[in-house]
């Protein structure tokens, strides 16, 4: 059983989005990751589960659910230098056994935008920006075990039409940068 291991802290302002971040190539080969429909319902039932653990309830319309216009990776400053040796063991040992849910997504509900993402990895978002600003945000529930892989849903304040994230995947020194337009 997953448990929570932060709910319902403080808004925070979060760092802006460094725009002039370098975007990092993948060595990943998606096609032979692509989607199927059971993995696809596998990631719905996991997100539907993981928003009721963060307090938020109520139905899901396919317009209230934005999919990133953009994903790329981008390089961010080394925490650690020797992060890398470790990051390439981790990921041989999330290459084997059982899928973990993979996800990301934008969520518009009547009190405001929320977003939601589930990997291997632990995730935290670092940057974020609405509309070209600054933006507020808390963590309603982030988890990580070996079973379940790593689950965020993240609540920023404020509306806007464009939200550009920023999200670290374990210890990385690369984050995801992922770019919602269109937002209603």
């Amino acid at each position: 059983m997953m448990t929570q291991s932060s709910v319902n802290i403080p808004y925070e302002k979060l760092p802006m989005v460094d725009l002039t971040a370098p975007k990092v190539m993948s060595r990943r080969n998606r096609a032979e990751n692509s989607a199927t429909q059971e993995s696809i319902s596998q990631d719905a039932e996991d997100a539907k589960i993981i928003l009721r653990y963060a307090g938020l309830k109520g139905n899901l319309t396919p317009k209230s659910i934005i999919e990133a216009d953009e994903k790329h990776m981008i390089e961010t400053q080394p925490a650690n230098p020797a992060t890398s040796s470790s990051a390439s063991s981790n990921i041989e040992m999330r290459q084997k056994g059982v899928r973990k849910p993979h996800y990301t997504r934008l969520l518009v509900l009547d009190n405001g935008l929320i977003f939601q993402a589930a990997c291997c990895l632990p995730l935290k978002v670092i940057a974020a920006r609405l509309n070209g600003e600054t933006v507020s945000g808390r963590v309603l529930f982030n988890s990580h075990s070996e079973e379940c892989g790593g689950k965020l849903v993240y609540e920023f304040q404020g509306k806007g039409t464009e939200m550009i994230v920023d999200i670290k995947r374990g210890e990385s020194t690369r984050a995801q940068r992922l770019i919602f337009r269109g937002i209603a």
